[in-house]
């Protein structure tokens, strides 16, 4: 094992065994989907290698019945992803108490300890970086626009409502993100290192917080990368104590030049591998947004039902009718969301021909459903759909909603407030 490995009690071994396996086993694969045109053919393989076999590792040991759903849904949080962790963990404790107790002559442990913390940083500065730009360059929580601003907050599930908290202020978004740039960058050299894993810590406990309070469908990631910031930390934990708690003088930790020129070598090819993945990240952002947005459509807004007409028979305003329309909301691109009395929603595809005065709503459930209703527009702000839909035929008249000159909105930032207005 070496005069340096020999140094390291077997329950240091076993345990950096363990961060070691599971740490890679989560990292690595995030990193080589990050990578531009590995990405596709990795993440296929990936994908279909996972739907082999969860059948095996989901249904048959853990005795999970029915089908584990393996689809891209906005969600790293499926039972999948546990499955997965769970397996993880298992590998890794086994794979510790064998590796642990093997000959390590050729790669000694502390040689092995500073090629997992190149992995690691590298790992973490990429998905540090890329969430980060995608917050600076406004393309996660976007600005709130009429369907956030004309729903209830009783309608708002946790995390769509700090989705539109995030999405309100500009500045606060990128300067959330602006930090976790910071902290990846910080973590590609050695020398700032630990300062970059300090700075991804109090990031990602405040992004771990906030995923566990609001519902949002990243726990796991989220925590697998305050672990991995904290681990990166402890490498200096005592220098840290002795300077910030016992007031001491400290001098962080050096880590030793175990492999020389190789280690040299692996990470000038990490940094290279994080600079081309995370620099693809903006320039793809800035193409997008360059790119001209379609102009929103006559018809683009929040439009709130006044009158709702069903088979001759006019509903009434009534939270418990699970039939009457509350609003119709067309957004800028061809889609629309229809909202129920009590909350519900359903999205259609929306087509105008105003040449024919039809307005035609496809439903996103039923793709086969076609809707086609008549459209008269007595007034800028007002609008009459009759046809059939909702199971039978309807006459709706609806007013559009101002959601631009909302308190929300317009309210703005004042040095003085005599009122608490709220």
């Amino acid at each position: 094992m070496g005069d340096d490995g020999e140094r390291w009690s077997l329950a240091r071994r076993i345990g950096l065994s363990f961060v070691g396996i599971y740490f890679c086993l989560n990292i690595v694969p995030l990193m080589l989907l990050s990578v531009p045109l590995l990405d596709e053919l990795f993440g296929l393989l990936w994908l279909t290698l996972w739907v082999k076999l969860m059948p095996i590792l989901g249904n048959a040991a853990l005795g999970i019945e029915g089908p584990i759903s393996m689809e891209i849904a906005g969600s790293s949080d499926m039972t999948w992803n546990y499955v997965q962790q769970f397996w993880y963990l298992v590998l890794a404790v086994v794979g510790a108490l064998a590796w642990a107790n093997l000959p390590h002559r050729r790669l000694p442990f502390p040689a092995q300890y500073a090629w997992l913390r190149i992995v690691v940083r590298h790992g973490l500065a990429m998905m540090m970086l890329s969430y980060g730009f995608i917050k600076v360059f406004g393309t996660q929580m976007p600005p709130l626009g009429p369907a956030e601003l004309s729903r209830t907050y009783g309608e708002s599930s946790p995390g769509g409502l700090l989705w539109s908290f995030m999405g309100f202020s500009p500045f606060y978004k990128g300067f959330t993100g602006m930090a976790e740039v910071i902290g990846g960058a910080l973590l590609l050299w050695r020398r700032t290192a630990t300062l970059g894993a300090l700075v991804t810590a109090g990031v990602m406990a405040h992004v771990v917080v906030l995923n566990f309070c609001y519902d949002v469908p990243v726990k796991i990631y989220s925590s697998l990368f305050l672990a991995m910031a904290l681990w990166l930390a402890a490498h200096d934990a005592r220098a840290l104590i002795d300077l910030l708690v016992r007031g001491r003088p400290a001098a962080l930790a050096e880590p030793a030049p175990v492999l020389g020129r190789r280690m040299r070598i692996a990470r000038v090819v990490l940094k290279a591998v994080v600079f081309v993945s995370v620099l693809a990240t903006p320039v793809q952002l800035m193409i997008r947004q360059a790119k001209p947005k379609p102009e929103p459509g006559p018809l683009a807004g929040a439009w709130e039902v006044v009158e709702f007409v069903h088979d001759g028979q006019v509903r009434p305003w009534s939270q418990h009718d699970e039939l009457r329309w509350r609003q119709l909301v067309i957004l800028p691109y061809p889609v629309a969301l229809v909202r129920g009395m009590r909350g519900q929603k359903s999205g259609f595809g929306v087509a105008h021909d105003e040449a024919a005065g039809t307005l035609t709503l496809t439903s996103m459930a039923e793709p086969t459903a076609k809707h086609v209703l008549a459209l008269e527009r007595p007034a800028a702000d007002e609008m009459i759909l009759r046809g059939p839909i909702a199971g039978g035929t309807v006459a709706v008249r609806l007013q559009r909603l101002d959601t631009e000159h909302a308190p929300l909105m317009t309210r703005g930032f004042r040095w003085v407030i005599e009122d608490g207005f709220n």
